[in-house]
């Protein structure tokens, strides 16, 4: 007997209906939230803020709880509460530190993976190697190049596509050629 399908959340997850309207919800939200990159942007920055003063409270607790580790928790709530304080305090400024770090992991990611394609050229998928270079040297160059009025829109972006890609992921999995239920 399949206990997966016995219990309720079994059921939901094997309905392809339930899956496939949780997917066109994603989504649909996806798209709704990519007309507001930079609102999603800052509160995601603003969400995370509050994220890591929670943990930072959470090592304090630690300092009681494993005495042995006292100093190394100690170190890690100050920096995760002053960490998230600033994100929560100065959103807008670290919303554009964000985008300048991304944009620079961008090029230094993207010149190293071209460094690899020119020393890999005989080998099998040395063009997809260039193509994955190029991609990110031209994302980080739009980035940087466009900061900080890049702030505006980048952070928000790549959640909202994350989002849209993931509903269109979960779509197609819901609805495997074939299938008949």
């Amino acid at each position: 007997m399949d206990t997966h399908k016995n219990n309720v959340w079994g059921r939901v997850a094997g309905n392809t209906w339930v899956v496939s309207i949780l997917a066109v919800l994603e989504l649909v939200l996806g798209f709704v939230l990519l007309s507001f990159p930079a609102l999603l942007g800052a509160s995601a920055v603003w969400v995370a803020g509050f994220v890591l003063m929670i943990v930072g409270l959470i090592r304090f607790i630690h300092i009681f709880i494993y005495p042995f580790n006292r100093w190394w928790n100690l170190l890690a709530a100050v920096l995760y509460c002053f960490t998230g304080a600033v994100l929560v305090y100065y959103t807008g400024q670290s919303l554009v530190m964000i985008t300048l770090l991304i944009g620079v992991a961008l090029l230094v990611g993207g010149t190293i993976r071209l460094l690899v394609a020119f020393t890999m050229l005989k080998s099998e998928g040395s063009a997809w190697r260039f193509f994955n270079a190029i991609v990110s040297l031209i994302l980080g160059g739009m980035v940087v190049f466009g900061w900080p009025e890049s702030s505006l829109w980048l952070v928000g972006t790549i959640i909202a596509v994350e989002m849209i890609f993931s509903g269109w992921t979960l779509l197609f999995l819901a609805l495997p050629p074939g299938r008949k239920d």
